[in-house]
């Protein structure tokens, strides 16, 4: 394990001061979001449809709940999640 994956058992926590850094592709009816973790530190990888699903309405700018999804097993995971647990808010164009 690196020395993110020890100092940062998984919680499920969020901090008012993130303010992480992504950048944006399309990848089909997907936006995807790459950056790292402002938690853990690992790189991380988010992907949100680019329609509402059931509404057919494309998404413009929007706030959003981002999580980590890093695939590192923090001690202390629940089964199943391999994160750190970490969460925060995102705001701007999908």
């Amino acid at each position: 394990m690196g020395v993110a994956d020890t100092e940062n058992a998984w919680a499920e926590v969020t901090d008012s001061k993130w303010k992480p850094t992504f950048e944006r592709s399309i990848v089909g009816l997907t936006v995807r979001f790459t950056g790292t973790c402002p938690r853990c530190q690992h790189p991380t990888v988010f992907d949100v449809p680019k329609v509402i699903p059931g509404s057919g309405t494309v998404r413009g700018a929007e706030e959003f709940t981002m999580y980590c999804q890093c695939g590192h097993p923090h001690k202390d995971h629940p089964d199943g999640d391999n994160s750190c647990g970490a969460y925060w808010s995102y705001e701007g164009d999908l």
